[in-house]
């Protein structure tokens, strides 16, 4: 069962708001105060068994205030094997009459709503869009027994986290036994070890302890050299430490011994998300794991941030992680579709930002307090790009696993050609004295900026490149970044996107779609500009958010079959292929 989007209702700040789930992992990002930690902590009350609403969380606004409960809903997709799962597990409370459960249902939704505390006050729903839909609660017997086993074989475990929270920690076996969630890793990793009573830590016979942990470790070295490839060294040893305490310590192929505090954060996570997903393999018969985190790693500097988010990119590709974060080094992603920017106003309460056609670059700035120009947002190694459009667009590309090594290239919009001179002298010798490449159009604009003074003392420098857009041409025709796509397929989504905007009462007439017919004249933003203003008011000041026509464009590559893909892009790759040969070679240039 895959968390597909949280419905919730008069929780805290939020009046009514539904968090879409489009991928394994999602990041809500919004300044302090902003009500982005009620969005993550109202999704944990979907764990149904082990948390309880309570009056104090509900919205002040609601009509129900201040008695009522908050109302959070629950969607979830079935996958084939899920539903014959459901299916199995509602057959022995259901009378054959009371329902047309059909056999099999390949694109399914669960949802779950919940209102309250008790199996009386949650409901489930089954649908399939155009097919079937149903409240299958209402037609169960014996509701308590249905829920006993639907929660513990095929309801997703929701675990939350505030802080640090999931991490390790050194415990004492008074803290084992407690319910403190500082330290329900530790309990987890103890009893993949083989621990079924935390008690026996505390016999008096310190032979017994000594053999007991030793046989726990045996265990768990077993099981993470099988799940953990990425260093076979590792060897595990539950210590006694500070007294009375427990403390996790790890060796490798160093020799030496760290304990698991000592390590990277990246490891501490990665190591503890494993604990967590090998405990839900164990106990929980691998159901699928949501994982909430609240404000993790929010101190960390930005090379601990990245090494965080490898350990949640990995996590995720069997796991879902949904996390809140305020620090730009946390938000600022390759996947920014993985991206929820939130806000929060006295009139509407805490908001996802939904509106349509957003820079999200634009707004991670605004949304952190960042501007535009911070250095802490730049790179050793950058991509200076003329505007949103290329930043978007390289972003993207920069996600297929072949220029995975050009993930953490900071992409630098200058905001337009004639500012490059200016960004470039700000990044290189004569300020920060950082390393780039320059990618320009291939038009009269670029072989202007190429005759700045201050463009042309950089560029020579070993550790600065340029790359125009017909370096993967062999003509000298004008060319802009939205020439490296085959025309026919750059159309069609300059179609959707003028399609989009009849809502938006931009055009004053019937937008007719363009029809391409012959290959036209280069570069084919102006021929498509000219025929966009046609559809405009004689006054407006309207043109073409161009990065928006890039995502139309990129949404439907990657919707296409791995050939096709390769075909549309095929000259874009040739340019990232040159920027990943100018990295490689400034690298060597570069002290990180």
């Amino acid at each position: 069962m895959i968390l597909k989007s949280v419905e919730i209702h008069d929780f805290k700040s939020i009046r009514h708001e539904v968090i879409p789930i489009n991928s394994n992992q999602l990041c809500l990002v919004g300044k302090n105060e902003s009500g982005k930690s009620s969005l993550i902590l109202a999704t944990s009350f979907l764990n149904i068994l082990d948390t309880e609403l309570n009056s104090k969380l509900l919205n002040k606004s609601s009509s129900n205030y201040p008695n009522g409960l908050p109302l959070v809903i629950g969607s979830f997709e079935l996958s084939k094997s899920d539903y014959l799962q459901l299916v199995n597990i509602a057959k022995p409370f259901l009378k054959p009459e009371q329902l047309p459960f059909p056999k099999q249902s390949d694109k399914c939704i669960l949802q779950l709503k919940r209102w309250g505390n008790g199996f009386s006050n949650i409901s489930i729903s089954v649908l399939e869009r155009n097919k079937f839909g149903f409240e299958l609660s209402k037609n169960i017997n014996e509701l308590a027994k249905f829920y006993s086993e639907f929660f513990t074989q095929l309801y997703p475990e929701i675990q939350y986290y505030e802080k640090e929270d999931l991490l390790i920690e050194p415990s004492t076996v008074d803290e084992l036994l407690g319910n403190d969630k500082k330290f329900e890793t530790f309990r987890k990793l103890l009893i993949i070890g083989g621990c079924t009573d935390f008690n026996d830590l505390n016999n008096s016979d310190i032979n017994f302890v000594t053999t007991y942990l030793s046989d726990i470790e045996i265990k768990l070295n077993r099981i993470f050299k099988k799940h953990y490839k990425q260093d076979q060294s590792i060897n595990i040893k539950i210590a006694p430490t500070f007294g009375d305490r427990l403390n996790l310590i790890i060796r490798d192929n160093s020799g030496k011994s760290f304990s698991i505090n000592e390590r990277s954060p990246g490891f501490q996570y990665y190591f503890s998300f494993l604990v967590n997903k090998l405990h839900s393999k164990e106990i929980n018969q691998g159901r699928n794991t949501v994982i909430l985190l609240d404000e993790p790693g929010n101190s960390l500097h930005p090379k601990g941030a990245k090494d965080l988010l490898n350990s949640f990119d990995d996590i995720s590709e069997s796991s879902q992680i949904l996390y809140t974060t305020h620090n730009p080094f946390l938000a600022v992603r390759n996947c920014i579709d993985s991206l929820l920017f939130i806000n929060k106003s006295a009139t509407e309460g805490t908001r996802i930002n939904k509106k349509p056609f957003l820079n999200k670059y634009q707004i991670l700035r605004k949304e952190l307090g960042i501007m535009l120009n911070d250095s802490f947002l730049i790179g050793d190694i950058n991509l200076i790009v003329e505007g949103n459009t290329e930043k978007l667009g390289f972003h993207r590309i920069f996600q297929f696993e072949k220029y995975q090594d050009l993930e953490w290239m900071n992409i630098y919009n200058a905001d337009g050609v004639s500012n490059i001179p200016q960004a470039i002298n700000y990044l290189g010798k004569n300020n920060l004295k950082l390393s780039g490449i320059v990618i320009l159009d291939s038009d009269k604009e670029a072989e202007r900026i190429k005759k700045n003074k201050a463009f042309k003392n950089n560029i020579k420098e070993t550790n600065w490149e340029e790359i125009e857009i017909n370096a993967v041409f062999n003509d000298k025709k004008e060319r802009t970044f939205e020439d490296l796509f085959p025309q026919q397929n750059y159309v069609s989504a300059f179609n959707e996107y003028c399609e989009s905007l009849s809502s938006l009462e931009v055009f004053n007439k019937k937008y007719e779609p363009y029809e391409y017919k012959t290959e036209l004249e280069t570069p084919i933003i102006n021929t498509l500009s000219d025929y966009f203003k046609s559809f405009l008011p004689a006054n407006s000041t309207a043109s073409i958010t161009k990065q928006d026509v890039i995502r139309y464009l990129l949404d439907y590559v990657d919707k296409c079959p791995e050939k096709e893909q390769n075909e549309i892009l095929s000259n874009i790759f040739k340019l990232s292929d040159k920027i990943k040969s100018s990295f490689s070679k400034i690298e060597k240039h570069v002290d990180y």
